[in-house]
C-alpha cells in the first residue's frame, strides 16, 4: 500500500469538495429584492422605498401570501391583495406585488412597460 498516493488521493477529495461547497454558497441568492423583475413582456419596477410589512400604497385591507416567485437561484414569497391571487401556476402576476425580501423588509412592485 502506498500511503503517499492514499494521502495524495484524501487531499485532492477534500479540495474538490471545499471548492464545490465554496461555488454553492456563492452561487445562493442574497437576501435582498432586486431593483426590478424582468417578466416579458412588461417588467416589474420598484414602487416606494421597503418596508417592514407587507403593504402596497392605497391599500388598507391585509394582503394575502399567493406563492413564490424566482429567478436563477433567487426565490422570494409574493404577496398581493386580496381577491387577486392568480388562480393557476400559469396565470399572469396582478400589476401591482409584494416581494418578501428575506432580510425583515418587503418591498413593493408596480408592472410597466419601460
Amino acid at each position: 500500500m502506498n500511503w503517499r498516493m492514499i494521502g495524495c488521493g484524501m487531499l485532492a477529495v477534500a479540495v474538490f469538495v471545499a471548492v464545490g461547497v465554496a461555488a454553492i454558497w456563492r452561487a445562493d441568492a442574497p437576501a435582498e429584492c432586486p431593483d426590478q423583475l424582468p417578466y416579458e413582456p412588461a417588467t416589474y419596477h420598484l414602487l416606494g422605498s421597503p418596508a417592514s410589512t407587507p403593504a402596497l400604497p392605497g391599500v388598507s385591507e391585509p394582503l394575502e401570501r399567493t406563492g413564490t416567485v424566482s429567478f436563477g437561484l433567487a426565490r422570494w414569497d409574493v404577496w398581493v391583495e386580496s381577491g387577486r391571487e392568480p388562480v393557476a401556476s400559469g396565470e399572469p402576476l396582478p400589476d401591482r406585488i409584494v416581494l418578501d425580501c428575506g432580510d425583515d423588509t418587503f418591498q413593493a412592485y408596480e408592472r410597466g412597460t419601460e
